[in-house]
């Protein structure tokens, strides 16, 4: 019969082992181990330099801090783990199971007659009779000890005793089961159920209830995007086709994020009458300078918090120099949250396929990582470059984009460089020769199984890529010519998965590591968009295809596929690589396609049809000439039809030749 008994020894603590390691799992693996950044703080940087913050980043402590929240939270929870398992090995389990041949003090080799002689020998030495006690307990002791002899005993020698431990592991049988709950006695007895019922009421019915509800509601306040419902109407109705740079800054800088932030909060409410007095300073220097010469509409009829944000991203852009720590952190912990803003702007210009506000967007992404205006230079990327060192790169080496400063030779940076440290110097010419520049090495469309577009056809997109850092000495590829380029039937052959249209793996994936970005508060992996536009049109025509992984030495491989346009002609349209995380490193394409009709004989229906008909010599072709259904019948190998098949083929191969188009 079995009997369940909660615990009194401690097994409860197993209970909590448990709790504690569904929990701690995935939270260390999260904390430690999980997301991109992390996952590109892994990679090996190209160079030394790559992903040193600035000063300026150091003193805002916009470096990781070493005790975080989550540290503590973490280290915490193992140091539980740690007490609880200290705690668990001190329980004492379950005695051992029976074993006549240990209580006996014999061997399991032992025959059944030195099994008799040793126990005639306990017998004389343990029998009730023959042992003289010092006082009850003793004399009960020794009793117990003398029927666990017997019963050993048995259980080897006695038939019966014998079966009923080789079955049951004990000579008399089927013992009683037990079974332990792991809690606490104490939450089972009467005088503490209120309390007992109290807490689960809390839990159940307040805490789980709330956690729920502000999971949910937080939830339904933000779009896919991340980004606050009301933030995302501001951006439709803002966001025109025509959107210029500044305007965007404006649109950004109205985002209710920048007034409900709380860390902005806080900042704007500790600020002291010298920090007031800077921020005066600052407003009237951007307002003066570059940034406020366009842009800036109604400024008189912003919030607070829109002036605020728009100020600090221009500061932040321009990189104007604040004393004022907690102003510093606010410029940067405004940089934070615009960043990622940036992808509703880019889902609304994408929902109304606006190239050119498309484009503007993604490089407004790329100059808030690095921290550049747009009418900066490039080369202030770099690190440790300022205006001077820029006048003079391009004064006296006429070196304007990161591309060339990194194709200078040695002696010609040190020149620049001049006065600089050497360590400086060499962070500058290592991160130069390692900038990502994107490159075609090929690019082709082919619609499966087909030798031409037709309209409305689903168009299968390859395109290869490379990175071509300055510092690399490679020969450039070929350049691509044409991105209509129709593989000929009776050409290599295909995988299964090329013949039915599906996506093979991306080829060439290398683990990205962290952007470089000196001037950003945080970590970030870059990413890389392609897509296909037509800047006369300033459509986008094909939604954008995110990447991340491309290494140097490799080649990339990406496939998408897309719909050909309706009506045939031929189509003058631009494949775009953009990088949202490096200004200066993208890549252009002007490709054709040329979209013909399908010619007379090429009816697909009629393919269809004549596959669907039965062979005349089949079964199934003999069942359908009783019924009086069409087959197909088998011509020999000098009819006329299979002349005029084979001159089809030729034409089809001519004129498949004459329809393979040529790039701009």
């Amino acid at each position: 019969m079995a009997g369940y008994t909660y615990d009194t020894s401690g097994q409860v603590y197993f209970f909590v082992l448990t709790g504690l390691l569904v929990f701690l799992l995935p939270f260390t693996y999260a904390t430690l181990l999980g997301g991109a950044e992390r996952a590109a703080a892994r990679v090996r940087a190209p160079c030394t330099g790559w992903n040193r913050k600035s000063n300026e980043v150091k003193r805002a402590g916009g470096q990781k801090r070493l005790f975080s929240v989550k540290s503590v939270v973490l280290a915490l929870g193992w140091l539980a783990f740690a007490v609880v398992v200290q705690r668990a090995r001190g329980i004492q389990g379950e005695g051992p199971q029976f074993d006549p041949f240990a209580i006996l003090g014999v061997s399991s080799s032992s025959t059944e007659k030195q099994i008799k002689k040793h126990y005639r020998k306990l017998s004389l030495k343990f029998h009730p009779d023959k042992v003289s006690y010092a006082d009850d307990a003793a004399k009960e002791e020794a009793d117990s000890h003398f029927v666990e002899l017997t019963k050993a005993y048995k259980a080897l020698t006695d038939e019966v005793s014998r079966r009923n431990y080789e079955l049951y592991g004990h000579p008399d049988g089927k013992q009683e089961f037990s079974a332990g709950i792991a809690l606490p006695a104490w939450i089972v007895e009467g005088k503490n159920s209120p309390l007992v019922i109290g807490a689960y009421a809390l839990l159940l019915g307040v805490v789980l209830p709330v956690l729920v509800g502000r999971w949910w509601y937080g939830t339904r306040k933000l779009t896919k995007d991340g980004v606050l419902n009301s933030t995302a109407a501001k951006y439709f109705h803002a966001l025109k086709e025509e959107t210029t740079f500044p305007q965007l800054l404006d649109i950004l800088a109205s985002s209710d994020e920048f007034a409900v932030d709380p860390t902005l909060v806080k900042l704007r409410k500790s600020h002291s009458k010298t920090a007031t007095d800077e921020y005066a300073r600052l407003v009237s220097t951007v307002r003066e300078g570059v940034d406020g010469q366009k842009g800036w509409e109604g400024y008189g009829t912003w919030s607070p918090a829109k002036k605020r944000a728009r100020v600090f991203i221009a500061a932040y852009l321009l990189r104007l120099p604040i004393s004022d720590v907690g102003l510093l952190k606010e410029k940067y912990q405004t940089a934070a949250i615009a960043l990622p803003l940036c992808s509703g702007l880019a889902s609304i210009a994408l929902a109304h396929n606006w190239l050119s506000t498309y484009i503007a967007i993604v490089r407004l992404q790329q100059f808030l990582l690095q921290a550049v205006h747009p009418t900066s230079s490039q080369l202030l990327q770099l690190p440790h470059i300022n205006p001077e060192l820029v006048a003079r790169a391009e004064q006296q080496k006429g070196a304007k984009t990161v591309k060339e400063f990194g194709a200078l030779p040695a002696n010609e940076v040190e020149k620049i460089l001049e006065g600089m440290r050497e360590s400086e110097k060499r962070d500058v010419y290592e991160v130069a020769k390692h900038w990502p520049i994107v490159q075609f090495v090929d690019a082709k469309f082919e619609v499966t199984g087909e030798r031409i577009v037709t309209p409305g056809a689903v168009v299968s997109f390859t395109l290869k890529l490379r990175l071509a850092p300055p510092g690399q000495t490679n020969e450039a590829p070929a350049a691509v010519d044409a991105l209509h380029e129709v593989e000929n039937a009776e050409g290599a052959e295909k995988s299964v998965e090329e013949l039915i249209g599906r996506s093979r793996a991306d080829e060439g994936v290398v683990p990205t590591p962290l952007a470089h970005a000196p001037h950003f508060p945080k970590n970030r992996k870059p990413a890389w968009y392609i897509f296909v536009g037509d800047h006369k049109l300033n459509r986008v025509f094909v939604a954008p295809h995110r990447f991340t992984d491309i290494g140097e030495g490799t080649t990339r491989t990406v496939r998408m596929t897309f719909q050909a346009p309706p009506g045939p002609g031929l189509y003058t349209f631009q494949v775009y690589v953009m990088c949202d995380s490096f200004v200066g490193a993208d890549a252009q394409k002007d490709m054709r396609m040329l979209v013909e009709a399908p010619k007379e004989g090429d009816d697909v229906s009629d393919l269809e049809d004549d596959i669907s008909e039965p062979d005349e010599d089949s079964l199934a072709g003999q069942m359908a000439l009783m019924k009086g259904q069409p087959v197909r019948r088998q011509d020999g190998p000098d009819d006329e039809g299979s002349e005029d098949e084979s001159g089809t083929d030729s034409e089809t191969e001519s004129s498949s030749s004459d329809s393979d188009s040529d790039s701009d």
